[in-house]
């Protein structure tokens, strides 16, 4: 009886030592088993212009931060007072976005240079939160 128990042992602990990292573990609350990189999803997604994270822009006049904390409002520069329009933003330097949900500094960029001014999407590298400009082509 002692040869089975050992095998059976060895056995188990083998399958133990496989099984064991295929295993869920309740702190991740989030999990993909993609390289990030090649990523299409995240954890929370949005679309469209009118939801674009907060964005902090340079002053073309004074070099100061501009602080727009919606995308669709005016942004006031705090130190010449000059307003900046919706739309003139995009002329804008951006200098950062920042995350609406932990507002942790987002990676951003564009993937069509020649045809957008601003920003086209950003991602958050602390909680996955992601942006993307609504495309309708």
């Amino acid at each position: 009886m002692a040869p089975f128990e050992a095998i059976y042992r060895v056995g188990r602990d083998i399958l133990e030592r496989l099984v064991n990292p295929l295993r869920a573990d309740e702190q991740i609350s989030q999990f993909t088993l993609s390289v990030p990189e090649a990523q299409t999803t995240t954890v929370d997604s949005v679309q469209g212009e009118r939801f674009r994270p907060p964005a902090v822009f340079r002053c073309p006049n004074c070099d100061a931060d501009i602080h727009q904390q919606q995308p669709l409002s005016d942004a006031d520069c705090p130190k010449c007072y000059r307003t900046f329009d919706q739309w003139t933003t995009d002329d804008l330097e951006l200098v950062r976005m920042t995350c609406p949900r932990c507002e942790s500094e987002m990676k951003h960029g564009r993937r069509h240079p020649k045809v957008f001014d601003g920003p086209e999407w950003a991602s958050c590298p602390s909680c996955q939160y992601h942006w993307d400009l609504d495309h309708w082509f």
